[in-house]
């Protein structure tokens, strides 16, 4: 069994660079959030995912994929970057949830809650080839029986019960064998399948402090029965975000009461994707309930997935039959969609699509749309913006942006869309409806006191009444803002003193003794360099070898030192070789001083120092090399398959506005390293408008085997000495290339040797 990989620590930046490179970030995205690929470049080199009319780009850099969104340039980077913005996570939860995605265990109290996921091996051998490829219904198969066992029941109601449900929701005919327990080895989790017209298509767990999903594409619903029994004819659709809200909706609003419509349940176990959309749709189109709730989270992400519900449901459609087993449905017309995001943190947007025949209607359109925003603005203040992204005949496109807290009224404006379109349908394109409903109410929205349904069951559990929940819910909100103002607040105290400590650096650059020391460092610095470059003596290492061989018959044949000789040319180094014969003995002594530079290309130094370490074992030979130089050259040769690694290291920049059109410290410092032999990327620079203090970033890679390998790091060395400048790399990677660089002379007798005379 393959050994676990050992648990990292929470601070340990090589454990995110494992991630990155150990994860598929096209396969999480699709599997984990359900985005589609639409395009692939040659080799796979390069990926078009799509997801709800957003695009993303995930392409290869380095040893690792990035991913880059054409519609945010605030949304890209790596896995990392990824889980952060989509999961809404810190960074040690990120941490968290790629070990589980791997398989590994966690540390402290999850290693103790929550199951290792099973190893794909341990319940299939590995695929050899083509032909052993695993199906994706094999696969699936695998997973869920090994969550879900062959005799799946609910065996454990710990989890359940802590989260305030109680035995008789659990028992409600709606939740048979919609809930069970999974068991692997010593560990049980509450396991809630989610399904699709084909069974089970994936399965997700929950425990305290534990959630995970299956490793499979998101493509099903967790769905109930109907509260009255299966077969039952259902009234009443509720979709919420988790089977634990539904559940503890149920317990809320349903249980014992009287006259409750006959409700079936909906979870779609946190965002939402586009099949899940399409899955909900056809329940609808199957059941053909009398009205859809909308129960998702309180908050600016439950109401975005109450925007998208608005504008991609609808009533039950008409079904046809296009070919034998075979149903079409007839989708009814949208002459204005609608689309919610997440614009940054603290912010949501609203995209909105008018399709006319004509310009003229669509600036009637447009019109009235401002005027329904007007209505919207004494709710909001002045924080709504409305921008015309697309204004052509036959579509005009509109992007609103709020403040989270202002996302209601997103939602109203989207009910008020929703209204006029379900009126624009001609009336022989609507299903015949009941008296006194019409079919703009068909879709409401409820939203708990609190964040959620079962933070309201929690309260209520608690014998607070609905006004004290709410208060306490105000408070709840309260403290989260508490908390932003804090973190920004430090944030901008953090960066108030990087202005002191910057002003404090600029004014020691400026005293004289600071600025002659400096001169002397660069010089000296250049002087290294130059040596470097032009294979300077001083550099190179020396190695004596001392053959005493029989002396050869006759001058035709070579001796064992010059065949040794050759041996070490052919290696890369330069041999000078000195020849005595003892006539008494008959002996030849041969003298061999061997020359090599210790940051030689890579391979020629491997080769070099294997054919020293062999001569050495050979009895003819005493070699004679100072101990620290044979290990320095060991160790090189050993590491050299190392050093064609490509580094990489971030360069923070912080300077004041510079004046419009001009350019800054920060341009320079970019000139600066592209000339020192660094690939460095585009400079990325954002302006505080508070302080009109400008943050800018850069990334440089280097390679450890590339000639000017010395100038490379004697620009870094000086950039990290620039007031205002930051070089953000791994110790390690610092220490390695300090270590490769050409340094074994001293810089002051290097120096006086290079500056020739006086004048």
């Amino acid at each position: 069994m393959p050994a676990s990989p050992p648990l990292q620590r929470d601070n340990d930046p090589q454990e995110l660079d494992r991630f990155k490179q150990s994860i598929d970030l096209v396969d999480y995205a699709t599997r984990r959030h359900g985005y589609d690929v639409k395009k692939a470049g040659p080799r796979g080199h390069w990926h078009q995912l799509e997801k709800d009319g957003e695009m993303l780009i995930v392409a290869r850099k380095g040893d690792h994929q990035v991913y880059l969104n054409p519609g945010d340039d605030r949304d890209s980077g790596s896995i990392i970057d990824f889980v952060k913005t989509r999961e809404n996570q810190t960074l040690g939860q990120v941490r968290q949830t790629l070990r589980q995605y791997l398989g590994e265990p966690e540390q402290g109290w999850q290693a103790a809650t929550s199951p290792p996921l099973p190893a794909p091996a341990a319940y299939a051998p590995k695929p050899n080839g083509p032909a052993d490829m695993e199906s994706e219904a094999d696969r699936r198969a695998r997973l869920v029986a090994a969550v879900m066992g062959t005799h799946a029941s609910l065996t454990d109601r710990s989890y359940l019960h802590n989260r305030h449900l109680t035995d008789e929701t659990i028992d409600s005919p709606a939740f048979q064998g919609r809930v069970f327990t999974s068991q692997q080895g010593n560990f049980r989790n509450t396991a809630f399948p989610l399904y699709n017209e084909h069974g089970i298509a994936t399965v997700e767990q929950r425990n305290d402090e534990y959630k995970h999903l299956l490793q499979l594409p998101k493509t099903g619903v967790w769905v109930s029965h109907p509260t009255e029994g299966r077969d039952t004819p259902v009234q009443r659709l509720v979709v919420s975000e988790s089977p634990v809200d539904a559940m503890s909706y149920h317990q809320l609003h349903h249980r014992g009461a009287e006259g409750q419509p006959n409700t079936l349940y909906v979870a779609t176990s946190g965002t939402v994707t586009e099949r899940q959309v399409e899955l909900i749709q056809k329940l609808i189109d199957k059941q053909e309930p009398k009205e859809v709730v909308l129960a998702n989270d309180n908050d600016a992400a439950g109401r975005r997935f109450n925007i998208d519900y608005l504008n991609e449901l609808q009533e039950p459609r008409r079904a046809r039959e296009v070919a034998e087993g075979q149903v079409a449905y007839d989708e009814a017309p949208r002459p204005v969609e609608w689309h919610a995001t997440a614009a940054g943190k603290y912010h949501t947007a609203l995209r909105v699509e008018f399709h006319h025949a004509t310009r003229a209607e669509g600036t009637a359109q447009l019109v009235q749309l401002t005027a329904q925003v007007q209505q919207q603005r004494p709710t909001v203040d002045s924080a709504l913006t409305l921008e015309v992204q697309r204004a052509s005949r036959q579509e005009t496109v509109v992007r609103l942006v709020v403040p989270n807290a202002d996302s209601p009224a997103l939602e109203a404006l989207a009910r008020t869309l929703h209204a006029q379109r379900e009126m624009q349908r001609e009336q022989p394109e609507r299903q015949a409806h009941e008296p006194g409903r019409q079919p703009e109410n068909f879709i409401r929205t409820e939203y708990a006191i609190s964040k959620d349904y079962n933070r309201d069951l929690e309260l209520l559990s608690q014998g607070l009444t609905r006004e004290q929940v709410a208060q306490q819910a105000r408070a709840d909100e309260l403290a989260k803002e508490q908390q932003r103002q804090e973190r920004a607040r430090q944030e901008q105290e953090q960066r108030q003193q990087a202005q002191q400590r910057e002003a404090a650096r600029e004014q020691a650059a400026q005293s004289p003794e600071t600025q002659r020391r400096e001169a002397e460092q660069q010089r000296q610095a250049a002087a290294l360099v130059m040596a470097a470059a032009t294979g300077d003596p001083a550099l190179q290492r020396v190695v004596q070898l001392t053959v005493m061989e029989p002396t050869p018959a006759d001058e035709a044949t070579p001796s064992q030192a010059q065949q040794m000789r050759e041996l070490l040319h052919k290696a890369g180094a330069a041999v000078e070789l000195r020849a005595e014969a003892d006539p008494g003995t008959g002996q030849l002594r041969s003298e061999l001083n061997v020359r090599y530079h210790p940051h030689a290309q890579p391979d020629g130094l491997r080769q070099l120092s294997q054919t020293l370490d062999a001569l050495d074992k050979s009895p003819l030979v005493t070699l004679t090399e100072p101990a620290e130089e044979q290990a320095e050259r060991r160790q090189l040769a050993s590491a050299s398959s190392a050093q064609s690694v490509t580094k990489t290291a971030i360069i923070h920049i912080d300077e004041p506005e510079p004046r419009a059109g001009a350019a800054g410290h920060a341009e320079a410092v970019a000139e600066q390293l592209r000339d020192g032999g660094l690939n460095a990327g585009s400079l990325r620079s954002a302006t505080d408008p508070a302080t009109h203090q400008r943050h800018s970033e850069i990334e440089v890679s280097y390679r450890l085997d590339q000639p000017n390998l010395a100038r490379v790091s004697t620009t870094l060395d000086d950039v990290a000495r620039q007031p205002g400048a930051q070089v953000h790399e791994h110790a390690s990677d610092r220490a390695e290339r300090h270590r490769l660089a050409p340094s074994g002379i001293n810089a002051n007798v290097l120096a006086e040797r290079t500056a020739g005379p006086e004048r």
